[in-house]
């Protein structure tokens, strides 16, 4: 692997070109993705993100990838297709760990990715059935989990606090680090001559006839600039960036506290999860512990940033401690806040819009995940629409927003 190094902050702040033939909006995992993949394909691309890259949800995550189905893709409706879409994304699962599994060797570069194993436990009789009922369905799918209980679970997980009744494990599950994987996308996509501009603020995007090669112009802080196609991946915000051109999508977001601790001897391996708490853990290779979960912050708008809130760390890491009761004593250092989306219908919005053709979306809830996945299927895509699978319709940007699901 070559030495890494990062886009110079400098060269994003000059003049944006006058036009290109696609524009990314959003400098965040799936943005930076999206230019590396379409570049990397011969598309004359520039991308364009508010601030700096990586400063949003895709930097202030946790860095997991899991594969066991989660509590926030569990809709409670339990009909033939909930348990259809259940089943689809624990398959898709598995192609973006395929992703992940050789990204680092892709971008010649390190990741830290660990593979650690996880574990998703449970505290009540029915969060122990919700484990068994999906392990159905991930044995299905194809990925490996195995419920365990009783004197096992204490056997192999001795950290665990008395009052877990069970816990699925799954040994694939790992992490990345989020502060240098959408950097070095971007690095790579401006080797195969993309444009990455920061500190452009979209403002309105205009929509033309087709008129030439260019159908839309993108008003930015620091100047428009005119595309043949447009992809929003503004996470959290994307939104926002689609009702510029008339589309609603399905999403909403929340603000997220994230927690990181003094260090400590090791105390376990593996990532652990709640499926019927906000809770995500790991003990990273710095002995220090990450806390998260989804714990909400108070929002704010651009440029701040979310404030973080006593309540939710307090909250967060008492769950921590209520699971692993060895935690009481290690001290939090540092709490930050990001920002998640959501669907409302738990499908991810990804492809090309029926309505304003040329407007294409990469959103998905778990988008540190999948966006390497997404990112890579819908440049091939647009660079060779006759020869890529269509994206299921249940992606679509167009689709009518449901109702949100909480």
């Amino acid at each position: 692997m070559t030495a890494q190094q990062w886009v110079p902050a400098e060269s994003g702040r000059a003049s944006l070109p006058p036009s290109t033939d696609v524009v990314v909006i959003g400098g965040g995992i799936a943005g930076a993705a999206m230019a590396y993949y379409l570049a990397k394909g011969g598309a004359e691309v520039t991308l364009i993100e508010r601030g700096e890259l990586n400063r949003e949800a895709s930097g202030t995550n946790a860095g997991s990838f899991h594969l066991q189905l989660a509590i926030h893709q569990l809709s409670g409706q339990g009909n033939d297709a909930d348990r259809d879409r259940l089943l689809a994304e624990a398959r898709l699962s598995l192609e973006a760990f395929s992703v992940w599994q050789e990204l680092g060797k892709e971008l010649d570069g390190s990741l830290d990715v660990h593979l650690t194993g996880g574990w998703m436990v449970a505290e009540t009789p029915e969060q122990l059935q919700i484990l068994h009922d999906k392990h159905e369905l991930e044995e299905l799918a194809g990925i490996e989990t195995e419920v365990v209980v009783g004197d096992e679970l204490r056997r192999r997980a001795p950290y665990f606090a008395d009052n877990i009744l069970g816990a699925t494990y799954c040994p694939v599950e790992g992490h990345a680090n989020p502060l240098v994987v959408a950097p070095l996308y971007a690095l790579r996509a401006t080797e195969h001559g993309a444009v990455i501009r920061t500190h452009a603020d979209v403002r309105a995007i205009e929509v033309h006839a087709a008129i030439g090669a260019r159908r839309f112009t993108v008003h930015t802080g620091a100047g428009a600039i005119d595309a043949h196609r447009v992809v929003d991946c503004g996470g959290a915000w994307a939104g926002e960036l689609a009702k510029m051109v008339g589309i609603r999508l399905p999403v909403r977001s929340e603000g997220l506290h994230v927690n990181v601790t003094e260090p400590r001897p090791p105390m376990f391996t593996p990532m652990i999860q709640h499926i019927g708490r906000r809770l995500t853990l790991k003990q990273t290779e710095n002995d220090t512990f990450i806390i998260g979960g989804g714990w909400p912050t108070p929002t704010a708008p651009p440029p701040k940033r979310y404030p973080t809130s006593w309540h939710s760390a307090a909250g967060n890491t008492a769950v921590a401690v209520s699971v692993v009761p060895g935690l009481a004593d290690v001290r939090v250092v540092r709490t930050w806040s990001g920002v998640i989306v959501f669907t409302n219908d738990f499908s991810p919005v990804v492809g090309e819009s029926v309505q304003v053709p040329g407007f294409h979306a990469c959103v998905s809830s778990t988008g540190f995940t999948f966006s390497p996945l997404f990112a890579r299927q819908l440049a091939e895509q647009m660079l060779s629409p006759a020869a890529a699978s269509p994206f299921p319709q249940r992606y679509s940007l167009d689709r009518v927003p449901a109702a949100p699901v909480y």
